[in-house]
């Protein structure tokens, strides 16, 4: 499911590695993915269907900081507020569960309908370089500031 979501054209060109990913490919991946116990990934649900993902990575409970993203939306689901809404959700998830203090995340730096997500979500740009924006988000201040409503859940599988 969310593969067949991240090799579409519309999708794929905004990952760092746009290529079409092979099943073997994603397997291998989902096999080294299943031993780290610094990432998390969440499907997002709405009304008991999936419609999009969402993952927190690369987690340092000590320095109380991770990476967020791989944000992708379902093709059905695109545009109506599901990817705002589970990122809002994510950055509560890593205040309260995971106790950190601030996540960052890169982006394309023509990648506006994302860029604006994560605006509207509290990040702040923080530097840029090779065509990508690297932004950050403390945690510390009130999650409610940009804060999505709706009815979109993050469940974790």
């Amino acid at each position: 499911m969310t593969l067949a979501w991240r090799n579409r054209d519309d999708a794929r060109i905004w990952f760092k590695n746009s290529e079409i990913i092979t099943h073997d490919r994603h397997r291998a991946w989902f096999s080294q993915y299943s031993t780290k116990d610094d990432e998390l990934f969440f499907v997002v649900e709405a009304r008991g269907q999936a419609v999009g993902q969402a993952s927190v990575s690369r987690i340092n409970c000590v320095d109380g900081i991770a990476e967020v993203g791989r944000f992708l939306v379902a093709p059905e689901a695109s545009g109506l507020g599901y990817i705002g809404h589970a990122c809002a959700e994510l950055l509560r998830f890593c205040k309260d569960a995971l106790n950190l203090k601030s996540v960052f995340l890169e982006v394309k730096e023509d990648n506006e309908k994302a860029i604006e997500i994560y605006v509207r979500n509290g990040f702040r740009e923080e530097a840029r370089a090779q065509g990508m924006i690297r932004m950050s988000r403390s945690l510390n201040n009130d999650l409610a500031r940009g804060a999505y409503t709706g009815d979109a859940s993050v469940a974790e599988r």
